[in-house]
């Protein structure tokens, strides 16, 4: 029970370091925007958002970005034929673009718990942890095909996700040694 605690812990703590460094941190510094903004922004604000890209931004917190862009997506005439699903992703991801929170967080995982079981387990285990690889390779590249992440974000975070999966994995074997 003390082995798994340590673990999950170590799991929880890179996960949520890492995001927290993506969000409040890296995103809020860099100032990247997002694809599909940068796209219904148009030249100079001509696009359908009415407004530049950087003025969207200027728009306050996500959750006031949100409602603006809420407003423009369900005008009528709709000025872009979407999905209702990728219409309420937009909606809901009006944070800054790199590096892509996604990706780092399933190549955390992938790599973490890969490592993980690829340490601890027997061969004819393992096979269930691999799948994990085609899961975040499927997570990175579905965001570019979303329009909210270029394939930079997707790199820089995935890159991102893989390293520190790597040394939450170290540390855990480190942690584990001391105390099984």
């Amino acid at each position: 029970m003390k082995l798994s605690i340590i673990v999950v812990s170590i799991a929880a703590i890179c996960a949520g370091g890492g995001a927290a460094l993506n969000e409040d941190v890296l995103k809020t510094r860099l100032k990247i925007p997002r694809p599909n903004i940068v796209w219904l922004a148009g030249g100079n604000g001509a696009g359908p958002l009415g407004m530049t890209a950087e003025e969207f931004y200027a728009n306050g917190d996500k959750k006031t970005r949100s409602l603006v862009l809420s407003n423009v997506l369900n005008s009528r005439p709709s000025p872009v034929s979407l999905s209702r699903s990728i219409e309420a992703h937009w909606i809901e991801e009006t944070g800054f673009s790199l590096p892509s929170g996604h990706a780092f967080a399933a190549m955390f995982f992938a790599t973490f718990f890969l490592m993980l079981a690829a340490t601890y387990l027997s061969f004819q285990k393992l096979w269930l942890f691999y799948a994990l690889l085609p899961w975040a390779l499927a997570v990175c590249y579905s965001r570019p095909i979303l329009r909210v992440h270029t394939p930079m974000d997707i790199t820089i975070g995935g890159l991102q996700g893989l390293l520190l999966g790597l040394l939450a994995w170290l540390v855990t074997r480190l942690l584990l040694r001391k105390f099984s």
